[in-house]
């Protein structure tokens, strides 16, 4: 049950909606325990936003919903300024860091301390009121942890102990999600300095086909990201994310491909994998992009609408602004009636000591060298 808890990592990613119209109360972060566990760190806090869509964040209204996540940040010692390794969880919450069944987590720390690399590991959820979201997506809008990397960022550019210039980002599965799109340009313009960026990015089999991202992405050239998915991974396909590997490197960005075979979901998890017959796929599902004026992709949408959930796009973007529990549920119902979700998933794969030391080898490249 214990690794049931944290591994339901993003069975819902798509229907990334957020509660402003809801009262917040906010849980205790596990990142205490995970200071107690490393024995060190400072617990920090960063001015973040709650929103439901990139059009919220283009037209300006993700401001009218503020919020303050927080992170656990450790230092090497001496007085810098420090490299950072900026760490995100997938949908099992930051409690993930914590568990015994992803030590992988916890196990890069110390070599990158070793190194002169300094770590933030980030809590999106707590604050937000949320454990996790492997039940209901709908508790921790995605788009909202997008922009939750880069407010880190921008609260890590005016540490002086740190080097700006050299801050990278990891994570799994939403995690995942959320390294890759912290190598987006229109993101990085529209919420910090257009002189900050992530230098190096490694996401872990993200999903980037029902995820909300790009169809045309436009990358910060900056960013050079090494994204890793396992081709035997049935829960969040590499296929899709191939392919957006492909364009952002059609459209001038650094991204080095690496599929590996008979990897599953959560391949650094300290266990063989296991098949977890209750686990929601998407996979069949319509795909879910964002356009380049902000909107959702007409396909996406077109299929809510011809089962008579939603009117028409004015009327989406109303309830997902005004009530997106509403807008939450309708999805879910259309989902429903498209008859595309399917159960049944393998998750593990005990590959975190055979994978430490190239992963270690790329941050020590990217933010020492």
């Amino acid at each position: 049950m214990k690794i049931l808890f944290g591994i339901i990592l993003l069975c819902l990613i798509c229907l990334n909606v957020t509660f402003a119209e809801d009262k917040i109360k906010p849980k205790k972060t596990p990142l205490n325990k995970l200071s107690k566990q490393l024995g060190n760190g400072e617990l920090v806090k960063i001015q973040s936003y709650q929103v439901a869509s990139y059009k919220a964040i283009k037209e300006g209204w993700y401001k009218e919903t503020p919020i303050k996540i927080e992170a656990l940040l450790t230092f090497p010692d001496g007085e810098g300024p420090f490299p950072v390794l900026l760490l995100a969880h997938s949908s099992g919450g930051a409690k993930e860091f914590t568990e015994d069944y992803l030590e992988f987590m916890r196990d890069q720390q110390k070599p990158l301390l070793d190194m002169g690399i300094a770590t933030m590991y980030l809590d999106n959820f707590s604050a937000r009121g949320v454990k996790n979201t492997y039940r209901d997506q709908s508790k921790a809008s995605i788009w909202s942890n997008y922009v939750d990397a880069f407010m880190a960022l921008e609260y890590l550019s005016r540490n002086p102990k740190v080097n700006k210039s050299k801050i990278g980002i990891s994570g799994m599965s939403r995690g995942g999600n959320i390294s890759m799109m912290a190598g987006e340009k229109r993101l990085r313009d529209a919420l910090v300095s257009k002189d900050l960026y992530f230098v190096a990015a490694q996401p872990r089999s993200p999903e980037c086909g029902v995820a909300g991202m790009f169809r045309n992405p436009q990358p910060i050239k900056e960013t050079k990201i090494w994204y890793v998915h396992g081709k035997a991974d049935d829960f969040t396909s590499y296929k899709q994310c191939v392919e957006l590997a492909k364009k952002i490197n059609t459209n001038g960005g650094d991204v080095k491909i690496d599929i590996r075979s008979g990897w599953h979901h959560m391949f650094t998890g300290g266990f063989e994998p296991k098949f977890f017959k209750s686990f929601q796929t998407f996979s069949k599902c319509p795909p879910w992009y964002t356009e380049d004026d902000g909107s959702v992709n007409k396909e996406w949408l077109n299929t809510h609408i011809s089962h008579g959930v939603f009117k028409s796009k004015e009327e989406f973007d109303k309830i997902l602004r005004e009530n997106p529990k509403k807008a939450f549920k309708k999805m879910m119902k259309g989902l429903k009636l498209e008859k595309c979700i399917v159960k049944g998933a393998h998750i593990g794969g005990n590959k975190g000591k055979v994978f430490m030391s190239e992963y270690l080898d790329f941050w020590k490249k990217n933010l020492i060298n």
